[in-house]
């Protein structure tokens, strides 16, 4: 689903989005074995292989509205960024190509809490080299990103035309993909920051990713308990905020209430929890 440039684009694309049908349990995980068997054979079909596409396709579609919640929360970053909206969208996208691709029904959890991360994980990328110049179409991406998986899979080295003729492109295209990538990547990689003193550059200003990521984690969660009441932060406070945590009896006692309040008070405040949470590990509820 292309992403034209602008708000009349941005609202076109979100009205579209909440046309398309979600998916089941039962469906999406009949949907993620097809595209595991696909991934997995290494001389599909091609009926096994226009069966997968259609299924990565159906997931794709049904869980874009993920990615529109997750890019939501990273709006705040764009100003200053030769970047819109519809740049994450489209980042968040490949990332959920890229959880399709990788999801394993079998594992036993959902594949909206695996997606989350790869989603994210793209996005902190698009916002981390927004620095380049150079802007490489998505299917040019998109391919490189298939052929490197193919890659990946094979025991041997596989040559340019081998990979083309496995993706089913012209070995040209394939080509000029990899060449637009691989230089993208060295130039934003390389491109010095701007204000930055002794040429300082992207790749020197890299840290360990999971440490953002998991101070913006706490700061999220520290905001959705700050949104409720004063009781509801005192109960989670004297419960769980505690070394050894606090008897529901002991709570109640503190705060001047019946021990059967503060347990409806826990449970009302753990239902306003999980409404925060739900369309973070569930599209279902966006």
């Amino acid at each position: 689903m292309p992403l034209d440039s602008g708000s009349d684009g941005l609202t076109e694309y979100l009205y579209l989005l909440r046309r398309v049908p979600l998916l089941t349990a039962s469906e999406e995980l009949h949907l993620a074995a097809i595209v595991q068997q696909w991934l997995k054979d290494p001389q599909p079909t091609k009926a096994l292989r226009c069966s997968a596409e259609r299924a990565r396709n159906r997931m794709v579609s049904a869980n874009l509205r993920l990615v529109v919640m997750i890019a939501r929360r990273y709006s705040s970053r764009l100003d200053g960024l030769h970047l819109e909206m519809l740049d994450l969208l489209q980042a968040g996208n490949l990332g959920l190509i890229e959880a399709v691709e990788r999801f394993d029904p079998k594992r036993g959890y959902k594949f909206s809490t695996y997606a989350f991360w790869w989603i994210r994980k793209a996005i902190g990328n698009c916002l981390r080299e927004s620095g380049s110049p150079i802007r490489i179409p998505v299917p040019m991406i998109t391919l490189v990103s298939r052929a490197h998986r193919l890659q990946a899979r094979s025991d041997r080295s596989l040559t340019t035309r081998e990979l083309a003729a496995a993706l089913d492109v012209e070995e040209e295209r394939l080509e000029a993909s990899l060449r637009a990538v691989r230089h993208s990547r060295m130039t934003s990689l390389h491109q010095p920051i701007a204000g930055a003193t002794d040429d300082l550059c992207l790749i020197d200003a890299i840290a360990d990713e999971r440490v953002p990521v998991l101070e913006e984690d706490y700061r999220w969660l520290r905001e959705q308990v700050e949104a409720l009441d004063h009781r509801e932060r005192r109960l989670l406070s004297l419960r769980y905020a505690e070394p050894d945590g606090r008897s529901l009896s002991s709570t109640a006692e503190m705060m001047g209430l019946t021990k059967g309040v503060v347990q409806n008070l826990e449970r009302q405040t753990f239902r306003k929890l999980r409404r925060c949470l739900a369309p973070v590990l569930d599209p279902c509820t966006a």
